[in-house]
């Protein structure tokens, strides 16, 4: 038949030990009760076992320690007890409780003589500081007017809302934060770290699991070998290093610092200075970035919205999509296509192997690809653009050109007189050339295996015969030279078309 002795009537100098068995169960239970005052410190160094705080706003601390051992004979269940050994102390407002085995006598697990568990269950007044250490159990703690430290070599971490600093260090095991007042700083080897808000700074650590923050008052810095990162909102800085996994920050005043070995890196929007992301194997999409950008990916599209300062996007195998860029702007890939719909700063631009579109170039752009098609809207600067397979379509230079193709056909518009030279060179198509109606050039266009004509008058012109067509001359007096030369196809001079849509109305 089983009997218990529980655990009532604790007073502040009270202690007790109860020993109940029920089959092949034996425990054996210490509690004691402190007088202490809010703002005092709980102290807990264990060798083993789970531990609960719980908090209230009496002036008391009580200390329940649960101990089993279940199966086995009395004597084993007795010789454990007595080897482990736990002291309660009081050191003016501070209590501290120590729990460990007297002598390094090693109880190995069977049949006949199994391990124990201990369990600890802690009152403590909410105006308290803890510090919490277990070497093999789940700690949680309620709320809490304090400062937090907790550690465990396995199990999980469960904390409700600290309203000082939290420190937590998990060997293996989940760890969840409510919320922190202060700097929050948890490690784990495996598991998921989940901290809903905190008023201080971040650092998260997890050697395997995912990682989620949902507020941030300060910077983060973060790290995880596997899993995702998540950030919704963080006031300060973010450093984010994951080798294997998804990162995504939804809203961030500061800067971001952001690598991945693999899986995709997503930015919401960053306030801060500098975006600065690496990825080794995924995508990388930018919404918002109030500075500079720097974006490089292995493999995977490169996607940017807006940034207020300079861009530069690296990608070795994909896509590359850059929005209204507020500064200079460098793009790169090595497959793919690259488009920009506006870039207020110089902008460069090489692909090996794609298509290049700008719809918008407020400064000089020097564009080049392998293999595709150039297609550039306006562009204020001046403009440089080299294919080594493919066309080129410009509709509306306002400054010099130089344009070489080897395969394809040239199509650009002046929008303005040309204020320096430019030259537009093409070996296996046609070139077609609009200029203003009042535009001022010293014209030289030559094409081995095709026509040249002009709807603009040319004085001074020089025109040979075929297989060798050319036009030399002045168009409205002359000025800076406008040289274009074709191996094979037509060359074209018309009248720009904006001038012409002015001229219709």
């Amino acid at each position: 038949m089983r009997t218990c002795k529980t655990i009532s009537g604790l007073l502040a100098t009270s202690f007790f030990v109860g020993t109940a068995v029920a089959s092949q169960d034996f425990e054996q239970n210490i509690g004691k009760t402190f007088q202490v005052t809010p703002g005092g410190q709980f102290v807990l160094q264990a060798d083993r076992g789970s531990v609960e705080v719980k908090t209230d706003q009496s002036d008391q601390v009580q200390v329940h320690v649960f101990r089993k051992v279940s199966g086995g004979s009395k004597a084993d269940a007795d010789e454990q007890f007595a080897n482990h050994e736990v002291t309660l102390t009081q050191e003016g407002n501070k209590v501290v409780v120590v729990a460990k085995n007297k002598t390094n006598k090693h109880f190995s697990w069977s049949i006949s003589r199994p391990g124990m568990e201990v369990h600890y269950v802690i009152n403590i007044p909410k105006k308290f500081d803890v510090e919490l250490k277990t070497a093999g159990g789940n700690i949680q703690l309620a709320d809490l007017d304090g400062e937090a430290i907790a550690r465990t070599s396995s199990g999980s971490v469960k904390v409700g809302r600290v309203l000082g600093k939290v420190e937590i260090s998990d060997a293996g095991g989940n760890i969840f934060v409510a919320e922190a007042g202060q700097s929050l700083v948890a490690k784990t080897s495996s598991g998921s770290v989940e901290i809903e808000k905190a008023a201080g700074s971040i650092e998260v650590a997890d050697a395997g699991g995912n990682i989620r923050v949902g507020e941030a008052g300060a910077n983060i810095t973060a790290s995880t070998s596997s899993g995702f990162v998540k950030i919704a909102s963080a006031k300060g800085d973010v450093e984010i290093r994951n080798a294997g996994g998804d990162i995504t920050i939804d809203a961030n005043e500061g800067s971001v610092k952001a690598s991945t070995s693999s899986g995709s890196i997503r930015i919401g929007s960053a306030k801060g200075t500098r975006v600065f992301l690496r990825n080794a194997g995924g995508n990388v999409e930018v919404g918002e970035a109030g500075g500079d950008v720097s974006a490089e990916t292995s493999s995977g599209s490169i996607k940017i919205k807006s940034a207020r300062g300079a861009v530069a996007a690296r990608d070795a195998g994909g896509d590359v999509f850059l929005g209204d860029i507020g500064g200079d702007l460098s793009a790169q890939t090595s497959s793919g296509s690259v488009k920009v719909k506006a870039a207020r700063g110089k902008t460069e631009i090489k692909n090996s192997g794609g298509d290049v579109f700008v719809d918008e170039a407020g400064a000089d752009a020097s564009i080049s690809t392998s293999s595709g098609l150039i297609k550039v809207g306006v562009v204020s600067g001046k403009l440089e653009a080299k294919d080594s397979g493919g066309s080129i379509e410009v509709a509306a230079a306002h400054d010099a050109v130089v344009v070489r193709t080897s395969s394809g056909n040239i199509s650009l518009n002046f929008a303005n007189s040309p204020e320096s030279d430019s030259r537009l060179e093409v070996s296996g198509g046609g070139i077609k050339i609009g200029l203003p109606r009042t535009a001022a050039v010293d014209l030289d266009a030559q094409a081995s295996g095709g026509r040249v004509t002009s709807v603009l008058p040319v004085a001074t012109i020089v025109q040979e015969e075929q297989p060798r067509s050319g036009m030399k001359g002045k168009i409205n007096g002359g000025g800076p030279a406008l040289v274009l030369r074709s191996s094979s196809g037509d060359i074209r001079l018309t009248e720009s078309p904006t001038q012409q849509a002015e001229a219709d109305k």
